[in-house]
């Protein structure tokens, strides 16, 4: 996987609801839950969110498994990785 000379690669992470984005340089084996939080404290600017409140789409499909790694999701330099809040149309899992 390429990116930068520290072994970084560049995720663009956004928030399309709300027209917010944020680049990071983040390592490939960063969890997909992590990212999520990177993403929240950047554009929302403030740590009182709950990421349990959102969700990860990666190539217009959500993420199932938060805790897989970007590498294993097959995320690719420069991508996006969409974070939206549950709402009416998209709802949480069930948790009983």
């Amino acid at each position: 996987m390429s990116g930068s000379t520290d072994g970084t690669i560049t995720v663009r992470l956004v928030m399309p609801d709300r027209w917010l984005e944020h680049v990071a340089e983040l390592a490939p084996d960063v969890s997909v839950g992590e990212a999520k939080r990177t993403g929240l404290r950047a554009m929302l600017l403030r740590d009182t969110d709950d990421p349990r409140d959102f969700y990860v789409e990666y190539a217009e499909r959500k993420v199932g498994d938060e805790a897989a790694t970007l590498a294993a999701i097959g995320f690719r330099p420069r991508e996006i990785l969409s974070i939206r809040a549950y709402d009416l149309g998209h709802y949480r899992p069930f948790e009983g």
